[in-house]
């Protein structure tokens, strides 16, 4: 070991290492996320992992005759990114249906139903996902605009949220959908003045469509999944929480795996339970004994408690604007505290599903009971989305453990938020709504993801939004309730370093530290400095992954150039 490598060792600055570095990337401004040196120039990778940090010089001096340098021409590095929230698989599906994302008018949504079902003639249903609520009158569909585009094969269009489901009159026929069909548990068919079906379905009453709706085959999951993971790659994503892994899924994942094709890492939840009976218990423990890969792990369990805001399904303190009720629990409080207890005490992590005020709430209780009960500590509990907390229970995360897991983009003040989601609130609410700033003031942790496919998983356009409050166009002037906002500096670690201490990987990856994991990103600008509105045109240029490439823009030149003697 050289002179100067074996000084930066004993600084620890470097992982030890008796040979030169394979890689050297240097000329760059570097975001470690590392709260001992945040900033650097350069670092040093070999055997996928990271060897040094440092000043261009020293990573240089590092190198030997067969060293890769790097020159990344004065461009940023961060750590990888990661999504601590989303449905890979449900996203990577939808790829190949009707993609109704950002569509505002209830015509251009109807158009580009018309298109997708002209241009799959042999499809016998009609499915795509992504409308919100505000593009429609009243904030909810009915199956008569969906009949117009389709009149002659059933049709099923999940809202953005996956909350509430569409449907045209030839899917509620084939459902036997009638004015006198009950309401299932949890779940509401909307209906008009004489009780007719409307087309639009609440929550679990989706289920009485969705089931008919033809499942994808095995080698269907397989191309959506490698499309899938294309896509997180060229979006900086190095890894990501799978927040509801469905297991009939395992296969394929292990496919892609074992052709060396996973270009993200994956941590992933299981089904909750309110009484898991052994034989679940012991399934779940089997799986997350077998995944303990870095590529591919288990250990957390998935909960869903209420709804959400748009259809007024998030369980509420007090009733709704307007009217409406105060939402619908999935779980009594005594039924989420026993099932918390349950899989606390068996040592998983749990992530909830909770977006009303009353729900986050009863989260807290139940983790707070649970901890009591099994007399246990650093489980890392995390709430989902905490879309509309009381500030009183925002203080409760930090002494608690909890990880506030939060979706950046969900805060985007588009026709959907600021009409069917702000008016549901009302103004009190609405104004602790994506609380992200307060959250952070408290010294919780929080961890951002986007719920892919309910918002894009690009990475860029959430610390955009987290930044801002504000749309891509820039409306409104000043942001969304403004005093949410955060620095960008701040949404880069939510998305890093936070996001690998939510699903127990700190000392993976996150950060760009010695002997960690060389998962990194490259972008074509510094985004934490600048107008914020330059990050919207900021581009990657590069995504790692264990020291192999998995994404490279293709105007992106930096290259290898011959390495220095020691």
């Amino acid at each position: 070991m050289n002179a100067l490598l074996f000084a930066a060792v004993l600084l620890g600055q470097v992982a030890p290492s008796q040979a030169p570095p394979e890689t050297v990337f240097h000329n760059a401004r570097v975001f470690t996320a590392d709260g001992q040196r945040p900033w650097v120039e350069a670092f040093a990778v070999a055997g996928g992992r990271i060897a040094a940090v440092g000043a261009s010089r020293e990573m240089l001096a590092l190198a030997g005759p067969k060293t890769r340098l790097v020159d990344l021409g004065g461009a940023f590095a961060s750590p990888g990114f990661g999504d601590s929230h989303l449905h890979f698989m449900s996203g990577s599906l939808t790829l190949n249906a009707a993609t109704l994302d950002g569509l505002t008018k209830l015509e251009d949504i109807q158009s580009r139903i018309a298109a997708y079902a002209k241009a799959n003639p042999h499809a016998t249903w009609i499915t795509g996902r992504g409308w919100n609520y505000g593009a429609f009158p009243g904030n909810l569909p009915h199956r008569r605009w969906l009949d117009e585009v389709t009149p002659d094969r059933p049709a099923f269009m999940e809202g953005y949220d996956g909350h509430t489901g569409w449907a045209n009159s030839r899917a509620l026929a084939l459902a036997g959908i009638t004015r006198d069909t009950r309401d299932p548990a949890n779940g509401v068919i909307v209906r008009d003045a004489q009780g007719e079906a409307t087309g639009a379905l609440k929550e679990a009453a989706q289920g009485l469509v969705r089931r008919l709706v033809p499942k994808p085959t095995e080698d269907d999951k397989y191309r959506a999944l490698r499309a899938g993971l294309d896509l997180a790659a060229s979006y900086g994503l190095t890894f990501a929480h799978n927040a509801g892994f469905d297991v009939a899924d395992l296969p394929v994942y292990e496919r892609v795996m074992r052709e060396g094709g996973l270009k993200i890492r994956f941590y992933n939840a299981l089904p909750f339970r309110a009484d898991p009976d052994e034989a679940t218990l012991a399934r779940y423990k089997d799986l997350r004994a077998k995944y303990t890969d870095p590529l591919f792990r288990f250990g957390a369990i998935k909960a869903l408690e209420d709804g959400v805001v748009e259809s007024k399904t998030a369980w509420m303190l007090e009733p709704y604007a307007g009217g409406g009720g105060t939402g619908i629990p999935n779980y009594t409080p005594e039924e989420l505290a026993r099932g918390v207890a349950a899989f606390d005490r068996e040592g998983f992590q749990i992530f909830i599903h909770a977006i009303g005020d009353r729900a986050i709430r009863t989260t807290l209780d139940a983790y707070e009971n649970a901890a009591k009960a099994n007399g246990t500590s650093g489980r890392r509990h995390r709430i989902e989305h905490i879309e509309a907390p009381q500030l009183a229970d925002i203080a409760r995360f930090k002494p608690l453990g909890v990880i506030a897991s939060t979706q950046a983009l969900f805060a985007s003040p588009d026709e959907n938020t600021l009409g069917a989601y702000a008016s549901a609130l009302g103004p009190d609410r609405a104004a602790r709504a994506m609380a992200f700033r307060a959250i952070d003031d408290s010294g919780a942790v929080q961890a951002f993801g986007s719920d892919w496919p309910v918002f894009s998983m690009e990475v860029l356009k959430g610390i955009y939004c987290a930044v801002t409050r504000q749309t891509p166009e820039g409306a409104p002037s000043g942001g969304w309730q403004p005093q949410s906002r955060i620095s960008a500096e701040a949404a880069l670690r939510h998305f890093t370093a936070d996001g690998a201490w939510a699903g127990f990987s700190e000392k993976d990856f996150g950060r760009i530290a010695p002997g960690l994991l060389a998962d990194f990103v490259v972008l074509s600008r510094d985004i934490t400095k600048g107008p914020p509105r330059d990050i919207l045109s900021t581009r990657v240029l590069l995504t790692v992954l264990g020291g192999q490439e998995t994404y490279r823009a293709k105007d992106f030149t930096a290259g290898a150039t011959p390495g220095a003697k020691n």
